[in-house]
């Protein structure tokens, strides 16, 4: 299967000392759903903001369907889709109206734009949110806004950074139905960071865990619970823990 996520020795040091990412590599596969795991403070949103661009890394090198991003911005921003906890929405636009206009600025017309706004609205369940302004969003549905403008421009690769915070459980299962589509049917390769481990554990086929900037496990979620549960039927979050307890009391000795 053809690689779609090449990272070798990525590092990154913010000014106040703090070292990130300290030498990172990893391969994701093409048409793979991808979870990033790992503690807060791990590195794993410096990680994703590296590779949306969004910052710069110190050294290494990466590239995403064969681009290498810092070269090629606009060829990046067309192919990748980012949806950040921290993404600012317009409180005072209608979820139709900044659809709408993220269409228009990857360079659709009016028209096509509006076909677009009018299918995400379908996809998310948006239907009588379409005509409120993003501020009277309730936190579920601005995530469900931000999944779907990132979208718009139906890119190769889709970033998602705890995608479903404050979603309640049936806009979860919709949400999930929308994204497993997706792969499963247009082939989106998703990377995906999530504190919900069931839904990692559910969607994700491959994974890496980072902890302290570094990678400590990269590969098939299965193969990771096995290695922790050898003999037993554990769930990822079960093993995710006992994995992190290992470590800690690793340290102390």
């Amino acid at each position: 299967m053809a690689v779609e996520i090449q990272i070798k020795n990525l590092k990154k040091k913010y000014p106040n000392g703090t070292e990130a990412l300290k030498g990172i590599h990893l391969q994701i596969e093409k048409g793979q759903v991808f979870a990033l795991l790992g503690p807060n403070g791990a590195g794993k949103s410096t990680l994703v903001r590296i590779l949306t661009t969004l910052i710069q890394k110190d050294t290494g090198d990466f590239s995403i369907g064969s681009i290498t991003p810092p070269n090629n911005p606009s060829q990046i921003q067309k192919y990748i889709g980012v949806a950040l906890q921290e993404n600012e929405l317009d409180p005072n636009e209608t979820v139709t109206f900044l659809l709408q206009f993220q269409g228009q600025l990857f360079g659709m017309t009016r028209k096509q734009a509006q076909t677009r706004a009018d299918e995400l609205i379908n996809l998310f369940q948006l239907g009588s949110e379409r005509n409120k302004k993003a501020g009277m969003l309730s936190g579920g549905n601005k995530r469900r806004l931000h999944c779907a403008l990132a979208l718009v421009h139906k890119p190769q690769v889709l970033f998602l950074d705890e995608p479903t915070v404050g979603m309640d459980p049936l806009a979860r299962h919709t949400f999930w139905n929308v994204i497993s589509d997706l792969n499963t049917k247009e082939k989106v390769t998703i990377l995906l960071t999530t504190q919900y481990l069931e839904e990692a554990d559910k969607y994700a086929t491959q994974m890496a865990m980072i902890i302290d900037g570094m990678i400590q496990y990269a590969g098939e979620v299965s193969e990771f619970k096995h290695l922790v549960h050898p003999n037993e039927n554990a769930s990822l979050e079960d093993s995710y823990l006992s994995y992190l307890k290992t470590l800690t009391n690793t340290e102390k000795e």
